[in-house]
């Protein structure tokens, strides 16, 4: 667990993907929006979305929120001391009852103090804080995205490439993240269950939920629908396995 982690504090989840393209700003997004939701989730309180990748296109359009008002990370770049969290909380803007701190297409980055500050900030008043991070070098500042995360959800697919891929980001993991619980998670078709616990053998890591592929999250981005908002699909039924997964795993610690 992170050393930052206090009694009472929100919990940090990263989401990293092994392959680019495997859903990991989907699955952040619909993570954070199931939290909102509570129906299933452990946890209570706020839930926030936070992007790891802090220059380019951002997380709001994944969330499908990009047209809405509300602080993005350049806006923040400039912030001296700590960063108020109940009314950094009340500028972002709301996907699916989440509330999601994007990165812009433009603007200055956020110095690495301003980064920690926004995330101690953050887990002070979410019941859960998920962060889409970077699946490689990226600009300074994500290195206190990592340090903030409590627990690392490593998303991969499950072609022969994608495990190739999922082998080298498991050594990235280890070398970044040496002291957070990681669990797999394994993306692919009807058929991902019976292959799901041997990649996690082969991977070393636990298992925490296989994620089958459902055509309607595409759909749903086309008509401008936030992941996770249906609550009767595979994205919403694997975010609630991960966050029991997740919960289970801090009582355990």
């Amino acid at each position: 667990m992170s050393s930052q982690t206090a009694p009472g504090a929100g919990l940090v989840v990263g989401v990293l993907g092994a392959s680019g393209g495997v859903g990991t700003s989907t699955l952040t997004t619909g993570l954070a929006v199931t939290a909102a939701r509570g129906t299933c989730s452990p946890f209570r309180g706020p839930a926030v979305a936070v992007d790891g990748l802090l220059a380019g296109g951002g997380l709001d359009v994944t969330a499908c929120v990009e047209h809405l008002p509300g602080l993005r990370w350049p806006d923040l770049a400039g912030s001296r001391g700590e960063v108020a969290g109940a009314d950094l909380l009340a500028e972002l803007p709301r996907a699916g009852g989440a509330r999601l701190l994007s990165a812009a297409a433009e603007g200055p980055l956020p110095p690495p103090q301003v980064v920690a500050s926004v995330m101690r900030s953050l887990r002070s008043v979410a019941g859960v804080v998920v962060v889409d991070l970077p699946g490689a070098a990226s600009p300074a500042g994500v290195e206190a995205l990592e340090a903030a995360c409590d627990v690392v959800l490593l998303l991969t697919g499950t072609t022969p490439r994608q495990l190739a891929d999922a082998v080298a980001a498991c050594k990235r993991v280890g070398a970044v993240f040496p002291d957070a619980p990681v669990g797999l998670v394994v993306r692919g078709s009807v058929r991902t269950e019976s292959l799901a616990s041997t990649m996690a053998e082969h991977l070393g890591l636990p298992l925490a939920a296989c994620w089958r592929d459902d055509g309607r999250v595409a759909v749903d981005a086309e008509r401008g629908r936030t992941p996770g908002d249906r609550q009767r699909s595979s994205l919403a039924a694997v975010c609630d396995d991960l966050l029991a997964w997740v919960a289970a795993d801090r009582r355990a610690a």
